[in-house]
């Protein structure tokens, strides 16, 4: 049963490409288990293949063979598994659509370091595989934690590859989506050592374009209607789906989420743009709630109801997330009992040497809260805690994701948000968002006590950011000569012209001191698409940041000219150490 303003059975959204209908995610990986999420496409019995990828499945031809035999239908899952010499097979069942045919399996007793091939084969599809055949699908358990060899972190933020064009119609066209196939192409080149994959936020965008807005969509359709409010909460969720299929339906995106252990984060745009940082009470410094929905007063609905509003999409947008991103993170208390903590969305791990701790910086974010109004004091306590029990011995490496950077525009900037002009352009909420903005600075002054007080026990605290839409490098130093590192890489793709972006861009801070008392400089910008590889040897206690853009070349010989390079090669290489 779905709300009558669902999108499920509706056909005129202007996708320019296919949609994910079928996919999978490998999600948190230790060296015995994964978490791996599964996407059906509808209801039915479902069986997983894993298999082993020998050195024999490298050749062309033996791959090629595996394809067509895996082709054949109608195939039983009994014929299939021998077909692979399948090592597992898990089957499970999905009733119906109430989780969007979402499933998470959790992969437990796999061998260490090992890669292994997977299929999704349907009992009720025709007998056929619907996942893995055309393009085999595998990944690879990370070594065991006592190994400290050295891995990589793979890290991108804000894709964004829409753009409207037409005078008089519009029209959705994709942009450059070629970053992705670059950062495939990069990833399989050391395929055997990428061990984490961060995407820090903003993974799609509820707010993209015109046409595929869903809080354009909540502007036209909100109304009371047999003296109920609509739309519902169940339309909504139907909304937030139709983003996050569409913006992953690219095979360049899902040659990334199905190979490599991904670990995700939101950021405002899964929820709506400015996400916390609007004023919506009546007597805010300025009115939040007329920017994100300014349709109100003409639909006949009251301030209270565009509130009741706003906080039903926030539902919706927290349950989609819980499906496409969430549920394939490491568990949190909020998996063990969402009763008890519904809203639980940060989370930790550790890598051979490394500790991770990835900040919700969106689902408590509330500029009307009095303090800690990012991570709220929960959350914050959670992470100190976590920090100040970490062993330099054991975890050298502290790898802090932070969708928002700590440190980015000049304070003059980040501050200028009740300014006539700014205020105008909607630039607001984007200022108000930045962790050097005012309201932030009980805080930001706590955060960063926590990471130098880390610094200073001698571990070696690496904050990962996106958001921004440009990327950078920063150094930041106490009067002791204890160093803080943040690595920035925005965005992978992004088409549509932002007056913030440029900002940012031209607003970034050079050096000088926080408020705090911490020197810092920056030691690299980089304006255009990007993508990030860290790689980390915990052994020789070292890390080199890479960052990965485009780069114009002169051609040789007669007919000499400039061609753009894939994103093959690093544009920064920084040493973190």
């Amino acid at each position: 049963m779905h709300g009558p303003d669902s999108l499920v059975f509706k056909s005129d959204r202007p996708w320019p490409n296919a949609r994910l209908r079928v996919g999978a995610i490998v999600g948190h990986a230790t060296s015995d288990s994964v978490r791996l999420w599964l996407r059906t496409g509808g209801p039915g019995r479902f069986t997983l293949l894993l298999y082993d990828c020998g050195e024999a499945m490298g050749s062309s031809s033996a791959r090629a063979e595996l394809r067509a035999a895996l082709g054949r239908v109608p195939l039983s899952a009994e014929e299939t598994a021998e077909a692979l010499a399948a090592s597992r097979a898990v089957p499970f069942e999905v009733d119906g659509y109430a989780d969007d045919t979402t499933r998470v399996l959790d992969l437990a007793d796999l061998r260490p370091d090992t890669r292994y091939g997977y299929a999704l084969h349907s009992e009720d599809d025709g007998g056929k595989v619907i996942l893995g055949h055309n393009r085999l699908r595998s990944f690879r358990t990370p070594p065991g934690e006592d190994e400290r060899r050295p891995f990589q972190v793979a890290l991108f933020s804000c894709h964004m590859p829409y753009r409207v064009s037409g005078l008089f119609r519009k029209r959705t066209d994709v942009g450059d989506i070629d970053a992705w196939d670059f950062l495939a192409a990069t990833l399989d080149r050391h395929r055997d050592s990428v061990d984490v994959v961060i995407a820090g936020g903003d993974q799609c965008y509820s707010d993209g374009v015109t046409t595929l807005d869903i809080w354009k969509l909540l502007n036209r359709s909100m109304r009371r209607e047999g003296g109920e409010l609509l739309p519902d909460e169940r339309s909504m969720r139907s909304w937030y789906r139709d983003i996050y299929r569409g913006y992953w339906g690219f095979e360049g995106v899902r040659r990334i989420l199905d190979a490599y252990p991904t670990y995700m984060i939101w950021d405002d745009h899964e929820i709506g743009d400015g996400w916390g940082s609007h004023y919506l009470a009546d007597d805010g410094p300025d009115d939040g709630l007329a920017r994100v929905l300014p349709d109100l007063a003409d639909r006949g609905l009251t301030r209270d109801e565009g509130r009741r509003l706003l906080r039903r999409m926030f539902r919706a947008a927290c349950a989609v997330y819980r499906e496409y991103q969430h549920s394939h993170n490491p568990p949190t208390a909020a998996d063990a009992d969402p009763a008890e903590a519904p809203d639980v969305w940060d989370y930790s791990f550790t890598r051979g040497g490394a500790a991770f701790y990835v900040l919700d910086g969106r689902g408590h974010r509330d500029i009307e809260r009095n303090g800690y109004r990012i991570l709220g004091e929960s959350q914050f306590r959670r992470f100190e805690a976590w920090a100040d029990a970490l062993d330099p011995e054991e975890t050298p490496f502290m790898f802090v994701v932070s969708a928002v950077p700590v440190l980015h525009a000049r304070s003059a900037l980040a501050n200028a948000d009740l300014d006539l002009t700014l205020r105008a352009a909607g630039l607001g909420d984007d200022l108000r968002d930045s962790w050097e903005h005012r309201l932030h600075d009980e805080e930001r002054a706590a955060l960063m006590e926590v990471l130098f007080r880390a610094a200073r026990r001698g571990v070696r605290p690496l904050i990962l950011s996106g958001d921004v839409h440009c990327s950078a490098v920063f150094s930041l130093t106490d009067d002791d000569g204890h160093r803080v590192w943040q690595l920035t890489s925005s965005a992978v793709t992004y088409h549509v012209p932002r007056a913030l972006g440029w900002a940012l861009r031209f607003g970034a801070a050079d050096d000088g001191e926080t408020p705090e008392g911490y020197g810092f400089r920056r030691l690299a910008l980089y304006t255009g698409t990007s993508y990030a590889l860290i790689e980390v040897n915990p052994a020789a206690r070292e890390a080199w940041f890479k960052l990965y853009g485009k780069q114009i070349v002169e051609e040789p010989g007669p007919d000499r000219g400039r061609r753009t390079v894939p994103l093959s090669h690093s544009v920064a290489k920084i040493r973190l150490s």
